[in-house]
């Protein structure tokens, strides 16, 4: 059975930001690092942006308080620092987090905004699709019923195919049978390759395709 973890609320993804950037600065070994698992990472697009606007915003910073009356400066650094502190700690939970493929699950990561755990013989196939779907995290298509998309931006990498569909419940009170999963990955081609190379018998042939 698959392991849905919507969208959590505010507080919770907040949370996951301090523990994910604790977790670098402390330099502690990911959950993923084991023999037989394959990490493939996400949302390179938007590490970069947040790194480009991060790194922007802390000279920034330095600028808007020198012209500041002195009274406010304490309340914008406390500003600045959260702002700061809150890129940083998106870039850490997407870099914690990857994608993650075993012989027995394939979990697919947003970061902060929720995530999907399959059962390894239910993802049959994966296929190259480069296209956009609007809104963020765990969340349905348009249009395409048995279909969610499991990213944190709305740029999408790859499609994973279902067989049988796998039931979900996406925290929106319906469940669904889900046969399409789309996911970003910075490299396709890898997350293709660790599936194959962690499939059994029944699924060689599809991932041959």
């Amino acid at each position: 059975m698959p392991k849905v973890i919507p969208k959590p609320p505010v507080r919770h993804r907040a949370h996951i930001l301090y523990r994910s950037l604790r977790a670098v600065v402390t330099r502690r070994p990911p959950a993923h690092d084991g023999p037989g698992t394959s990490a493939i990472r996400h949302s390179a697009e938007l590490r970069t942006m947040v790194l480009a606007l991060t790194l922007t915003e802390i000279p920034v910073a330095f600028l808007v308080s020198a012209i500041l009356p002195p009274p406010a400066r304490p309340f914008h650094a406390l500003l600045e620092l959260a702002l700061i502190l809150t890129g940083f700690g998106v870039l850490a939970a997407l870099t914690r987090n990857p994608h993650t493929v075993t012989a027995s699950r394939v979990v697919l990561h947003t970061g902060f905004m929720g995530s999907l755990d399959l059962p390894r013989p239910a993802v049959r196939s994966a296929a190259l699709s480069l296209r956009t779907i609007p809104g963020r995290g765990l969340r349905r298509v348009p249009a395409e019923p048995a279909a969610v998309a499991c990213s944190l931006g709305g740029t999408i990498s790859v499609r994973l195919h279902l067989d049988p569909p796998v039931p979900m419940e996406l925290g929106d009170g319906d469940a669904v049978d889900v046969d399409t999963v789309y996911v970003s990955a910075d490299t396709p081609d890898a997350f293709a390759r660790a599936l194959r190379e962690r499939a059994g018998p029944r699924d060689r042939g599809a991932h041959g395709r």
